[in-house]
């Protein structure tokens, strides 16, 4: 393989393209990323990690690091509706509780420019993958085998060609790629101007009852909202640009004026330390897979901000996609990476509609404040969804199709938001806790290697038929035994109902953490089709 041939090259250096990318290069993939922008963000942008997400991060070992910047170890409320600073306050968003026994990982308040580092020196550590900052791709072709890229170095003005076996396109909400492939995006259109204003104001200390990562600051004729980005001094604030307005009519000098007058603070020194202007416009390509080249992130889908979803939900798009792309590049079928569009779309969707609907009650609380009726303001805020994903969107979520091996009986339909614990095949593995060797540790920990294989009790039948050296798209089947005395304890009694099986039954669970297949009891030979089907997508 020459220097300028890969086996996967990704479009984009954000946070999507870094985890595809780095998950690859764990996997031994030799990828590379090309990034236009000269250097990592550094302008604040999405803030909020899930609890999904996090689980993710923990299973990649860079939870820590983003642990180093969580907000949420200072316990404030995810919202405030006020007039002010040292004005009247209408409500308090709590944020929701955070229960262990449904994962030990919760969701982390930390900017994306934090995010983007410590992913990118994960993948600086990875011998197979590059990453080359100020590299714009120009054109693409899918010439079947492979697919054909021109990239341009703006710094040199050189142009050149590459070559990789797939594309992952995580270029933003605009994608060219997207363009380029004739995929159309859908969506409700352009609802909105915005500037988001990064700015440096000593709030934290006069805030008190009244500290929240979002404060919004609402009057009969002025609504703002504040970011936390440090918890101290660091925020953002997006402000509305009304018709006819341009980003120009704004210099930061006039910024710092709004931001003073809606803290209601004049004399409190603020310093704007940078504007970036966005477009509210939601929406979702009609398909995630076209050819050789893949869309993830906002290229794939473009959300609301209205309950921080949209970042989240292109990582963990980006987590279900990078194994299966290395699966593929290893022996198995390319109709596995059909699931990618088969398992993600669906879900995206339903998370497009959540984070849409939260918009809409934010906009429902702005009309009553514009009208003066301020007891309808706080009767809203009191039944706010503002919190985001609830643990339903975030951990419930079912695949509707693709590689895993569904149950003649079908899903349990379940509550749109609601969490009930369940092994079932297509959903994600329930978090339990085990103890082995005297240490305690969740299950959700045993999984990212590879396949993992769940026994029941005694795992000699299971590991008699399972070759330790055999692979499966280039992943390893581990076995694990769950109880017994040499197995991981299961110290809560749990594991035979929770995973729904019976003494030397079995679950496998895929690379990413979603269950496979299910096997009540010992069945060797459904192990050995699941395994087939899973990589053939199901």
């Amino acid at each position: 393989m020459s220097p300028a041939e890969y086996e996967v090259i990704v479009i984009g250096g954000g946070p999507c393209g870094l985890l595809t990318a780095l998950l690859l290069a764990r996997r031994g993939v030799r990828c590379a990323i090309f990034e236009r922008k000269t250097e990592l963000l550094v302008h604040p942008k999405a803030m909020a990690i899930t609890r999904r997400s996090s689980e993710i991060f923990q299973q990649v070992g860079l939870r820590d690091a983003m642990r180093v910047h969580d907000m949420r170890t200072a316990g404030w409320p995810i919202s405030v509706w006020l007039e002010s600073l040292v004005g009247e306050i209408y409500g308090v968003v709590s944020r929701p509780a955070e229960d262990p026994a449904i994962t030990p990982y919760p969701g982390i308040h930390c900017q994306q420019t934090l995010t983007e580092r410590v992913l990118l020196d994960a993948l600086e550590r990875e011998g197979e993958a590059s990453i080359f900052f100020d590299h714009e791709v120009v054109s693409l072709e899918d010439q079947g085998e492979k697919v054909r890229l021109v990239a341009h170095r703006g710094r040199h003005d050189r142009t050149f060609e590459v070559s990789a076996r797939y594309v992952v396109a995580a270029d933003g909400a605009s994608s060219p790629v997207r363009h380029w492939l004739g995929i159309e995006a859908v969506g409700p259109g352009e609802m909105g101007q915005f500037l988001n204003t990064y700015f440096r104001a000593p709030y934290a200390a006069h805030m008190k009852d009244r500290l929240a990562v979002l404060p919004h600051f609402l009057r009969k004729d002025f609504f703002e909202m504040f970011v936390a980005v440090n918890g101290d001094d660091l925020w953002l604030m997006h402000h509305f640009l009304q018709p006819g307005e341009k980003p120009s009519d704004y210099p930061p000098e006039k910024l710092a004026e709004i931001v003073k007058y809606a803290s209601g603070l004049p004399d409190v020194p603020v310093e704007v330390l940078s504007v970036t202007p966005w477009v509210m416009s939601p929406k979702i390509a009609a398909q995630f897979r076209k050819g050789r080249v893949f869309l993830t992130g906002d290229a794939a889908a473009r959300l609301s901000p209205a309950g921080g979803l949209g970042m989240n939900t292109g990582l963990q798009s980006a987590h279900n996609l990078a194994w299966k792309l290395a699966a593929a590049l290893r022996g198995a079928s390319d109709r596995l990476l059909d699931s990618y569009d088969a398992e993600r779309r669906g879900h995206v969707m339903r998370t497009f509609e959540t984070s849409g609907g939260i918009g809409s009650e934010m906009g429902e609380i702005l009309q009553a404040g514009f009208a003066e009726d301020f007891a309808r303001v706080r009767e809203l805020v009191a039944k706010s969804r503002r919190g985001g994903s609830g643990l339903g969107l975030d951990l419930g979520w079912q695949y509707e199709r693709g590689a895993f091996v569904a149950e003649p009986a079908g899903p349990i339909a379940r509550a749109a938001d609601a969490y009930a614990p369940t092994a079932e095949p297509g959903r994600r593995a329930p978090h339990l806790w085990l103890e082995y060797e005297g240490t305690r540790r969740s299950v959700l920990d045993l999984f990212g290697h590879g396949f993992a294989l769940l026994a029941a009790g005694d795992a000699a039948p299971w590991r008699a038929i399972v070759d330790p050296a055999a692979t499966f798209g280039g992943f390893y089947v581990e076995i694990f035994q769950i109880g017994g005395p040499s197995g991981y304890a299961d110290g809560e009694g749990r594991f035979l109902e929770l995973y729904g099986l019976a003494p030397g039954g079995a679950v496998l669970v895929r690379p990413d953490g979603v269950v496979g297949w299910r096997s009540k009891n010992f069945d060797p030979a459904g192990l050995a089709d699941a395994l087939a089907s899973i990589l053939a997508g199901g």
